[in-house]
């Protein structure tokens, strides 16, 4: 059914006389504040480095443009205040908690490739289209498989990449062992290098194994 009338479009849907500097001085208010705040406290309240990171960074913009667009002022800086505080404390409690309980507020790296071969039944799990990988590696002008040494998606959803020539001989990466799914498979590896008297072609193919141990250590 269609509505006409004199009444079907007014004024008021373009133009309201009470409310049209609410948005040039509560909005501009509103953003210089929480500009001040960011600014004075540390980066890490801006870093997106895990999902408590990206719901605050979505809440805060969600509440500011709130403001901006008629909600009460005082009512949004309380609400601002409440997100910047509850994020606060998830990273004050996450710099503090022992390593083996950092799962509990972050999620450990996902590994999906691995000495040059995918892990499918890890990628299809976590619902990982192989397209967005092959792009991903495109950008980092990855041109062959066989070039990686392993492919991680951190805890904020971003995918991270290390070649075999970065990694190179070195028989311990620290910061690639902290990854338990890296080193469970690194493990499963080095079994397979002695149980093969050192032939490292066998070790090529991401068996059904090699998938298992990489989603359990996710």
């Amino acid at each position: 059914m269609i509505v006409a009338g004199p009444d079907t479009i007014q004024v008021a849907d373009f133009y309201v006389h009470a409310s049209i500097l609410h948005p040039l001085v509560i909005g501009s208010i509103a953003i210089i504040v929480l500009f001040t705040s960011l600014r004075f406290f540390s980066n890490r309240s801006i870093a997106a480095m895990n999902v408590t990171d990206w719901i605050a960074n979505v809440a805060i913009g969600s509440t500011l443009a709130g403001i901006v667009n008629g909600n009460s002022l005082a009512r949004g800086m309380i609400g601002l205040c409440t997100i910047l505080g509850f994020q606060y404390l998830m990273s004050f409690i996450g710099a503090r908690l022992p390593s083996q309980h950092a799962w509990i507020l972050s999620s450990p790296p996902i590994i999906i490739a691995f000495r040059g071969k995918l892990l499918t039944k890890v990628m299809s799990r976590h619902r990982i289209c192989l397209g967005d990988l092959y792009a991903f590696l495109r950008q980092k002008n990855i041109l062959d498989l066989s070039e990686i040494e392993c492919v991680f998606i951190e805890a904020n959803g971003s995918f991270t990449i290390y070649t075999r020539a970065q990694v190179g001989d070195r028989k311990k990466v620290d910061v690639l062992l902290q990854v338990p799914s890296y080193k469970a498979l690194c493990d499963d590896a080095d079994e397979r290098i002695a149980e093969n008297t050192g032939d490292k072609d066998g070790l090529k193919a991401c068996d059904d194994q090699q998938n298992h141990l990489a989603g359990d250590a996710c």
